[in-house]
């Protein structure tokens, strides 16, 4: 019996797999026709429509794009098995972290990739990631993931580590979701069962804050969830920082405040620099002030050390395991 043939969705956003050399540096030009025609292998893996949806270089991403990628994304999932998203690196892991939590009742994949190297360069790590994400996108595998050097990522847990190298990006706090080697893809069950617990409990908050339709939830391939505010201020605290700093969010009219702590999430207190008089100045004016931490793995834990336990005092709420991007889309989709 043949195996029905999968429609993948092909959406570019431009990036470094998309740039060409210019007298001012590299920038993103190829579209998503030129860098399908480098690929014909992938004609082997689906039947692939492609569309530029933008073609920037990803430090110019702004939230805005989000809604316009995730909106695009829920077009497609409507006629095509599986999406995959070209992407600059330097952003992927907040639009992926964004799209994990726009995207919710998510029934087929999404992917996102980019590359180190332009795919019109030699030795690019362009096309095998193409591949790989086209993999992974036919799979029928539900969720948001981020697809590089042959590593499977929820979505949410991605991060980069590297600017040059092709082994990127990292999982944090979580293990991979699969990997992709020539005979497919390799999931890990366990991971998959434990990762898709943790984002429907975001997204049954959401559809409670939003009112979604149970029938929507259970029917439709993905329900759009995009209301987005990106009035967030993020904070790297380090020693000698002031508390005016903090203030800032109070005088500029952000919602939400991001704190990244030290280690288990540490917050100074001591004088003459005492952040917790500021945070407890924002939490009472109704700024939402939350806590994560500047070291990679292992989360917050604000209940160890004192320094954790007077910023919970004082009204914060602690991240947990997720990761910088991933709390930014949170306070940003305001469901935290």
């Amino acid at each position: 019996m043949i195996s029905q043939i999968k429609k993948i969705a092909f959406l570019a956003t431009g990036g470094t797999i998309a740039s060409v050399s210019t007298p001012e540096g590299f920038r993103p030009a190829f579209s998503e026709r030129e860098m399908l025609d480098l690929v014909p292998e992938l004609s082997e893996i689906g039947q692939i429509e492609g569309k530029l949806i933008m073609n920037i270089d990803s430090s110019n991403m702004q939230p805005e794009d989000w809604i316009t990628i995730a909106s695009a994304v829920k077009n497609a999932l409507f006629d095509f098995d599986g999406v995959v998203i070209s992407h600059g690196t330097d952003t992927m892991a907040y639009t992926a972290s964004a799209l994990t939590y726009m995207l919710t009742y998510l029934k087929k994949p999404v992917v996102l990739t980019g590359a180190q190297k332009s795919i019109g360069e030699e030795e690019s790590d362009a096309k095998r990631n193409l591949i790989d994400s086209f993999k992974v996108a036919a799979s029928s595998q539900p969720g948001v993931f981020v697809v590089f050097d042959g590593k499977v990522i929820f979505g949410d847990r991605a991060n980069k580590k590297k600017t040059k190298s092709f082994d990127a990006f990292w999982s944090v706090n979580a293990a991979y979701a699969g990997k992709v080697c020539e005979e497919g893809v390799k999931w890990d069950k366990t991971a998959l069962e434990a990762e898709g617990a943790r984002i429907r409990q975001v997204w049954n908050l959401i559809a409670e804050r939003v009112n979604i339709n149970p029938e929507e939830k259970a029917s439709l391939p993905v329900v759009l969830y995009d209301k987005l505010d990106p009035k967030v201020l993020l904070v790297k605290l380090y020693p000698g920082i002031e508390p005016e700093i903090l203030l800032f969010a109070k005088e500029k009219g952000y919602h939400s405040a991001l704190i990244e702590g030290f280690g288990a999430g540490g917050v100074t207190f001591r004088e003459p620099r005492n952040l917790v008089p500021a945070i407890r100045e924002l939490v009472e004016s109704g700024i939402k002030v939350a806590v994560t931490t500047q070291v990679p793995f292992e989360g917050v834990d604000l209940t160890r050390y004192e320094v954790g336990v007077k910023a919970l005092e004082a009204g914060v709420v602690s991240m947990g395991t997720d990761t910088r991007e991933a709390a930014l889309a949170k306070l940003m989709l305001k469901c935290v």
